[in-house]
């Protein structure tokens, strides 16, 4: 019988034993673990497939870059396949596990330095290990009048990797990879690279310019699993000026009003009259958040808000209620904060949209915490008929599998993510297959109509990348050998692996 829960795929025993002495060598028995107890978090999977096939066979916790290049060295050499995680706060979309079962998970969570936080540019230098709410207490602690732009129950999520994975927030930074500046990744080779304006030594610019000069390469370690990535920088954004933020919530009884909404709202995006990402939640999502509360019973509630010096505020909400109320009249209602008064809701999104880390329990989270849970994350351009088939076809699936609407659209640009929550009871096995099947449908019954999914599970991620068609599958293969050759970087990631 092994004394390891699982092994490497094409590693015997005697192989990964000697392996893990040589990492041990480096950091120490404490920081290598294969102990059963060790790894139990870890092989938490909240997807619908069995947690036995994502089962890793050791964790590491380096702290150091030097640490990272000799582990990197031990892994070409013993073959054995590194899963790179940042604290594993991923749910969703398979929390720490790795995609196939035996990989090493290698927790970064120990490399935790906020490296340097500039108040004159607005941005901060990290490590991965560095969670939402460290950086909101650091800029707190030295009174840095910075905002972070942060996810939902962002508490204890990297920054870094969040960031890696391409995730939004709620303010006018709210596309975090668009607003993040040089990185430094070790490559699988061991290699230390600094990206855009990093390479030159003594760079007084490595955080304020993103391009460098020739090709810009950090997009191969976004979503990827080209590098380990060790520092990243983070533009964060000045506060307004005093009564220069209204945050407001219109609510819309209709489901069939979407297309309406998106008219007049598309034109605020792109004019910047409304900067930040918008949320246009379903009234299960309101209501799920609301602990079950019933939360107005709008089909749709937009949270947005104003920003400027306060005659900007004054002047762009006249724009923006006036095209509202222009499009509907008196069917919706207008809340601002005098309305909403103490409502939890509006607080917490109010909090979202000028970077404030959510720290309180919402219903949603309740239920993420039950078990099982998949978030469905396509993406499409923000036209009002497309939105509206959209959600059509995403409901008419999940009502096939027994499964309510619980969405969540965030309106870039031009774009809208459309988020999709599944909850399902694991221990049942009918509802396990019931959850995987209804989003296997959901992926190409999407991928039919020219949607694309911009992140998915360790379950879905050949058939995502799959749907990006056999070029792209290619040349993220042909990278991958050239920068990975022995394969060790969490091969699978993305549908990526020369396996």
């Amino acid at each position: 019988m092994s004394r390891y829960i699982a092994l490497p795929k094409g590693v015997t025993e005697e192989t990964f034993t000697k392996a893990i002495q040589e990492y041990r060598a480096i950091l120490g028995e404490d920081r290598v673990r294969i102990d059963p107890s060790s790894l139990q978090p870890y092989m938490r999977v909240t997807v619908a497939v069995s947690e036995h096939l994502h089962r890793p066979s050791a964790v590491m916790y380096p702290k150091t870059v030097k640490e990272l290049q000799s582990i990197v060295g031990i892994a070409n050499k013993y073959k054995t396949p590194l899963w790179t995680i940042c604290n594993g706060e991923n749910e969703g979309y398979g929390s720490s596990a790795p995609v196939t079962i035996g990989q090493i998970v290698l927790d970064l969570k120990g490399m935790n330095k906020i490296i340097e936080v500039d108040q004159e540019l607005g941005y901060c230098l990290l490590e991965p290990g560095v969670t939402y709410s460290d950086l909101d207490q650091y800029l707190k602690k030295n009174k840095i009048n910075l905002w972070l732009d942060v996810p939902s129950s962002s508490a204890n999520v990297s920054i870094v990797g969040n960031t890696l994975e391409r995730g939004c927030g709620y303010t006018p930074y709210s596309e975090h990879f668009l607003f993040s500046c040089g990185m430094e990744v070790v490559l699988a080779d061991g290699t230390p690279l600094r990206t855009g304006m990093g390479g030159i030594p003594n760079s007084t610019s490595w955080q304020v310019f993103k391009w460098g000069y020739g090709p810009y390469v950090d997009g191969l370690f976004s979503q990827g699993n080209n590098g380990i990535v060790t520092k990243l920088g983070i533009w964060l954004m000045p506060p307004p000026p005093p009564g220069g933020y209204l945050p407001f919530c219109i609510k819309f009884p209709k489901v069939e009003m979407l297309g309406g909404i998106l008219k007049p709202l598309m034109l605020l995006r792109q004019t910047n009259i409304v900067p930040n990402a918008c949320a246009l939640t379903s009234s299960a999502w309101e209501s799920a958040s609301a602990n079950g509360r019933k939360a107005g019973n709008a089909a749709w509630n937009l949270y947005g808000a104003v920003y400027g010096s306060p005659e900007q505020v004054a002047l762009n909400w006249s724009y923006v209620s006036g095209a509202f109320k222009g499009a509907f009249g008196s069917q919706i209602q207008v809340i601002t904060e005098k309305e909403a008064k103490n409502d939890p809701v509006f607080q917490y999104r109010k909090q979202l949209m000028m970077g404030g880390v959510a720290t309180q329990e919402t219903g949603l989270d309740k239920l993420r915490a039950r078990g099982g849970y998949m978030r469905f994350s396509p993406t499409t351009a923000a036209r009002p008929g497309e939105c509206d088939r959209q959600v059509k076809i995403a409901s008419q699936i999940l009502r096939k599998y027994g499964f309510e609407y619980i969405a969540e659209l965030i309106v870039g640009w031009r774009d809208v993510r459309h988020n999709i929550d599944i909850f399902f009871d694991r221990s049942r096995p009918d509802a396990m297959k019931k959850a995987y099947n209804c989003y296997d449908e959901l992926l190409s019954s999407f991928g039919r109509n020219g949607w694309g999914i911009n992140r998915t599970n360790i379950a879905f991620m050949d058939k995502t990348a799959d749907l990006y068609g056999p070029s792209m599958r290619r040349l993220n293969r042909s990278i991958k050998r050239a920068l990975d050759p022995n394969n060790i970087l969490s091969p699978g990631k993305s549908g990526i692996s020369l396996g």
